[in-house]
């Protein structure tokens, strides 16, 4: 969309190449936004079926490769949300390059230790709701006076939170994930509610089944509670999608260039499901949600 075009965005949890942040950083630049990819770039997941963190080498090679195909500046940068102060040194660097932000992307996000209430691990718990909700908070409230004052000059700011179904749909097992996502929600109705006057809007993405490597991780983890065949699970995931598919990430990306473009100017507060319809199934729970006393 034109209307985006010289404009400058964060994009945070961009390090995965089939990842959904790398996805919404391809589209927006094809609009011709110049953008800033942002992850941790940590070491991989001792769990060997965890896809990890985006790497390094693999956030760069994003970032060549989107600024060789749409001729817009696409920056890599090393940032972990849950620290104020790294945060702040990615501020300043957006701040020394470009002078301006106009879209703010919170993605980043993770799944850990999925378990029943009754058995969760505390510091999985707490990690969840830190890297998920917390770092939106402290991302969104560093970079926030920079996007104030660039939408003081154009009129024009965008925030976009990526929440989940999982926040008002919520599965057996995933608790700290889909209250850090419901959690999502209420951040960006309250934020939208303080910035309108400037002229940005805050709306939250809730994506269903994606087919990134965390949803191919989760359908694997799945199979073996399950005792299912990979094959199987996925089969029934996708029996459950109206659409008759798993969605991709770049159905995501339109949804979330859409709501930074001038378009969508009277789109706020808004949580906006990406799900193909899958919602609308009734799904049927395990028999039990407690583990056997056996």
């Amino acid at each position: 969309m034109s209307s985006t075009a010289s404009k400058v965005a964060l994009i945070t949890g961009a390090g995965r190449r089939k990842g959904i942040g790398a996805a919404i950083a391809r589209r927006l630049a094809r609009d011709g936004v110049s953008v800033v990819l942002a992850d941790l770039c940590a070491p991989p997941a001792d769990h060997p079926l965890h896809p990890g963190g985006g790497q390094w080498a693999e956030l760069q090679a994003i970032a060549e490769e989107i600024a060789a195909r749409s001729g817009v500046k696409a920056l890599p940068v090393q940032m972990d949300v849950t620290d104020p102060g790294s945060v702040a040194a990615v501020l300043e660097t957006v701040t020394a390059t470009f002078g301006r932000l106009d879209i703010l992307v919170n993605n980043a996000g993770v799944v850990v230790g999925p378990a029943p209430v009754l058995q969760m691990d505390r510091s999985a718990w707490l990690r969840t709701i830190e890297v998920n909700l917390t770092g939106m908070f402290y991302v969104t409230q560093i970079v926030l006076p920079l996007l104030l004052q660039t939408a003081g000059r154009s009129g024009h700011g965008r925030i976009v939170n990526m929440s989940s179904l999982a926040a008002t749909h919520p599965k057996p097992f995933l608790s700290a994930y889909a209250a850090s996502k419901a959690g999502v929600i209420a951040l960006t109705q309250s934020l939208a509610q303080e910035v309108a006057p400037a002229g940005i809007t805050v709306n939250a993405l809730l994506p269903g089944d994606i087919d990134t490597d965390f949803k191919q991780w989760g359908f694997q983890v799945e199979s073996m509670v399950k005792g299912q065949e990979l094959r199987a699970v996925v089969e029934a995931a996708i029996a459950q999608i109206p659409v008759g598919r798993i969605g991709t990430p770049e159905d995501v990306a339109a949804v979330a260039a859409f709501l930074c473009s001038e378009e969508a100017d009277f789109i706020t507060g808004q949580a906006i499901r990406i799900t193909g319809g899958r919602e609308l199934v009734q799904t049927e729970l395990p028999s039990t949600m407690l583990p056997s006393n056996e």
